[in-house]
């Protein structure tokens, strides 16, 4: 199993990677935190670059819904990206 979500924000592309025995988050192909070992939930959590040349922290949370994996990306205090939203659910 390996899950990918990528996103766009601003110039930067933030991607987490989620396989059975690890989470990666990458800000421009750079790995910036990993969670090593099967969980059925994480956090990782990184900075990024805003259009004000200020870094921006990032945060990810990752878990099991119903034998299916959910994402959810935040950039500051705003969620830029959930796989409910993609999915309908």
């Amino acid at each position: 199993m390996k899950d990918v979500w990528t996103v766009k924000y601003g110039e930067h592309t933030i991607r987490v990677v989620n396989t059975w025995t690890n989470e990666k988050l990458f800000v421009d192909g750079v790995l910036q935190d990993e969670q090593v070992g099967l969980h059925f939930s994480s956090r990782l959590f990184g900075k990024v670059k805003n259009e004000a040349d200020e870094y921006e922290e990032i945060k990810v949370s990752v878990g099991s819904c119903f034998c299916t994996m959910q994402c959810r990306i935040f950039v500051g205090d705003s969620l830029i990206y959930t796989t409910e939203l993609q999915t309908g659910g």
